[in-house]
C-alpha cells in the first residue's frame, strides 16, 4: 500500500514540475527572442547582458566576452533551450502518464509499454541533440577564456550517455511487453 502512495505522489509531483518547467521555458523563451531580435528593448535591458546556459562549469567573466554577443552563440543557446524545455516537458508527460497507470491500474498494462518506448525515443532524440548543443556552446566559451600555462581541450561525445539510456529504456519497454503478453494470456488460460 506504501508504494501505490508514493506512485501517487510520483505522478503529482511529475505533473507540477511539468507546469513549473512550462512557466520557466516561456521566460526562457522570450530571453532569447530578446537578445535575438530585439537587443535594444527593455526586456533585453532588464535582465542583464546575455550569458548563455550550459551544463558542465560556471565561468565567471571579469567583462562579458565578445562571444557572448556573437548572434551565433545566442542561436545556439536558443536551439539548446527550445531543445531541453522540449525534452524535460515530455519526459515529465510520459512519467506523469506512467506514474499515473501504475497507481490506478498496473505496471503490465499495453499502455505503459508504449509510454516506455516513447521515454527511450524521446531520450534518444531530444536528449542527445540537447547534450550536443549544449556542448557546442561550452565549446565556443571555451574559446574566450585566455588561459597561460596550460591547455584545455573539451570533447564533445557526452551525448552518448542519452543514447545508452534511451536504448536502455526501449529495451526494458520490450521486457515489460513480454511481460504484458504473458499475463494477457495468463488471464485467458486461468
Amino acid at each position: 500500500m506504501k508504494l501505490k502512495a508514493l506512485f501517487k505522489f510520483a505522478y503529482i509531483f511529475c505533473s507540477i514540475g511539468f507546469y513549473l518547467a512550462l512557466i520557466i521555458s516561456f521566460f526562457s523563451f522570450a530571453y532569447h527572442i530578446a537578445y535575438l531580435w530585439f537587443p535594444e528593448s527593455n526586456f533585453a535591458k532588464s535582465v542583464g547582458p546575455f550569458e548563455p546556459m550550459y551544463s558542465y562549469l560556471i565561468i565567471y567573466f571579469e567583462e562579458i566576452p565578445a562571444i557572448y554577443l556573437d548572434k551565433n552563440v545566442i542561436m545556439l543557446s536558443f536551439i539548446a533551450t527550445i531543445t531541453l524545455f522540449l525534452y524535460i516537458l515530455v519526459v515529465l508527460r510520459i512519467l506523469h502518464k506512467l506514474f499515473k497507470n501504475i497507481y490506478r491500474q498496473s505496471l503490465f498494462i499495453e499502455q505503459n509499454v508504449k509510454l516506455l518506448y516513447m521515454l527511450g525515443a524521446i531520450d534518444l532524440v531530444l536528449g542527445s541533440v540537447f547534450i550536443y548543443f549544449d556542448g557546442l556552446i561550452f565549446e565556443k566559451v571555451l574559446t574566450a577564456l585566455e588561459i597561460t600555462n596550460a591547455t584545455v581541450e573539451f570533447t564533445n561525445i557526452d551525448y552518448i550517455e542519452t543514447i545508452i539510456s534511451g536504448v536502455i529504456f526501449i529495451m526494458i519497454g520490450a521486457a515489460l511487453k513480454v511481460a504484458v503478453r504473458a499475463i494477457e494470456e495468463n488471464k485467458y488460460t486461468i
